[in-house]
């Protein structure tokens, strides 16, 4: 690939089933969760109360339809999204909030919303999160190797 050419990023996978409540909250473009994780980036303590409103958002599947639950519907009623629950309730908080910083300033969870969720029933004021910088996208996005053709 040659800098002249543009990046052509692999599409998220379920973007026609994503509802709009998620745009501009999930990226549009597929992401490697390894690539994030190798990336040295910067890190900051970031108020619990000031993401707490990924909670309210249809992050998980229900039924087998994704986009069904909200970390609000499991803390709500776990009973009836067990799998989410136990998956809420092993995270582990030793690791940091994976995020990236829109434009309006407002840090956005990639990677975490199990560990948000966690504090929040845990009452834990303060996490850390790493932040990846929005021109760095292409270091975790998975690249279309045959440009679309």
């Amino acid at each position: 690939m040659n800098a002249a050419q543009p990046v052509r990023r692999v599409p998220f996978p379920l973007l026609d089933q994503r509802p709009a409540v998620l745009d501009g909250v999930l990226l549009d473009f597929h992401w490697d969760l390894e690539r994030l994780h190798s990336l040295v980036l910067p890190e900051r303590d970031v108020e619990t109360a000031s993401l707490l409103w990924h909670l309210g958002l249809p992050f998980w599947s229900a039924g087998g339809s994704p986009f069904r639950a909200s970390p609000f519907d499991v803390a709500s009623e776990p009973s009836a999204h067990p799998e989410q629950w136990e998956r809420t309730m092993s995270a582990d908080l030793g690791y940091p909030l994976e995020t990236y910083e829109r434009d309006d300033g407002c840090l956005v969870i990639l990677d975490g919303v199990l560990r948000l969720l966690k504090a929040r029933i845990e009452g834990r004021p303060v996490l850390r999160a790493r932040v990846l910088a929005v021109e760095d996208f292409d270091a975790i996005a998975v690249i279309d190797a045959d440009g679309g053709n």
